[in-house]
């Protein structure tokens, strides 16, 4: 048995993380941020900058005129654009890769990772009695799963077979059967990594409990990125695999509150927005 501590310790060759993006994220955790505050971070990182400008400029945001600094890009975008280039830019090499003991090829990952945080904005658009950002909820969607990359590198391949084995034989899923045989799991392990970079409680508390989300006494953000996560696996789907019915139980949806139906067209919308999914995977 192992504590998350422990197996984040294993792990000697986890890309580094821009500064400047775990800033970003706390900055966005405040009440209220101003266009200011996020150029004068921005500025403080020269390779960021350049990789960010380059990115405002690619065809996909058909600007009229060619962006060229830090201020005259959060005021054509805003931070929320900002936010969401400056995230795919830090993250995205270290997530595009295979994860042989999780069956995952190269960019798998960083895909699914990509959608939910996709999905998750939509949500907190749209239920907005949740009071949840969605700057937020798209940074917990992105990093939902970076346990998994703690996992791929810290166990053995004895471990991860009998996991799997364990899964097979229980019929537990992959989360249930890390945790039946090492005492952790990839979500928790993921919550402990992020709280080692000094991350908001709440993205913490999301990642940690994505798969057991926190309901009362009220929804936590663990809650959007939960649903977020089932959304986004149903909406990647191939054809004729997706089951949207009872795809979250029924105690949840009176909880969020939603329909089946709302949950349906949501599922629809993160389809939908695929386009701009992929673009962000160019980023990388």
């Amino acid at each position: 048995m192992f504590t998350a501590q422990e197996l984040i310790g294993k792990v000697k060759n986890l890309p580094p993380v821009p500064q400047t993006a775990l800033k970003l994220v706390g900055l966005l955790d405040q009440p209220s941020v101003s266009n200011d505050e996020v150029v004068a971070l921005l500025r403080c990182d020269n390779v960021l900058t350049a990789k960010l400008l380059r990115a405002c400029n690619s065809p996909y945001f058909g600007l009229a005129e060619p962006v060229s600094s830090v201020d005259q890009a959060v005021f054509i975008l805003g931070h929320q654009q900002i936010l969401h280039i400056v995230l795919t830019i830090s993250f995205g090499s270290a997530m595009v890769v295979s994860l042989p003991g999780y069956a995952g090829e190269a960019n798998e990952l960083w895909r699914h990772s990509l959608i939910t945080a996709t999905a998750g904005e939509i949500i907190a658009d749209q239920f907005t009695n949740l009071n949840v950002e969605p700057p937020v909820a798209f940074t917990v969607g992105l990093l939902h799963d970076i346990g998994k990359l703690v996992l791929n590198q810290a166990l053995t391949p004895d471990l991860q077979k009998e996991i799997r084995t364990r899964a097979d034989r229980e019929n537990l899923s992959r989360y249930e059967a890390e945790l039946a045989v090492l005492g952790t799991n990839h979500a928790e392990v993921g919550g402990c990594l992020l709280q080692t970079w000094h991350l908001p409680e709440a993205v913490v508390e999301a990642a940690a409990h994505h798969h057991q989300p926190v309901l009362k006494p009220r929804p936590r953000l663990s809650a959007v990125t939960f649903l977020a996560d089932r959304i986004a696996h149903q909406a990647d789907s191939k054809p004729g695999q997706a089951k949207e019915g009872g795809l979250v139980s029924d105690e949840f949806l009176k909880v969020l509150p939603a329909t089946p139906d709302e949950i349906a067209d949501l599922i629809t919308t993160v389809r939908e927005s695929f386009e701009k999914v992929d673009h962000f995977m160019n980023l990388t």
